[in-house]
């Protein structure tokens, strides 16, 4: 055997360890632009609903019903559970 074919299996191994590797790093990479889409989603929905929720449209009005709703909640949830557990 010459030279070359001794080290043919350990250029061959070599090989696949380099491609082992850059599939990782590409898994990795693809992992971390997954999760900058989702913080831009995120924000995105955010700025949407505020800007949805300022107008004079009906999500507006829906926007202050629920806003109204829940401020009524968290005056009158008090005083009944209060009735209910003291009376």
């Amino acid at each position: 055997m010459t030279n070359m074919e001794n080290l043919q299996p350990h250029l061959d191994e070599q090989t696949r360890q380099d491609q082992i590797y850059n599939d990782a790093m590409l898994s990795l990479q693809a992992a971390k632009r997954d999760d900058e889409r989702n913080g831009y989603a995120v924000m995105s929905a955010a700025m949407g609903y505020g800007e949805g929720s300022m107008g004079n449209g009906i999500f507006a009005k829906i926007t202050h019903g629920a806003q109204l709703f829940c401020i009524a909640f968290a005056c009158a949830a008090p005083p009944f559970l209060v009735w209910y557990v003291l009376l």
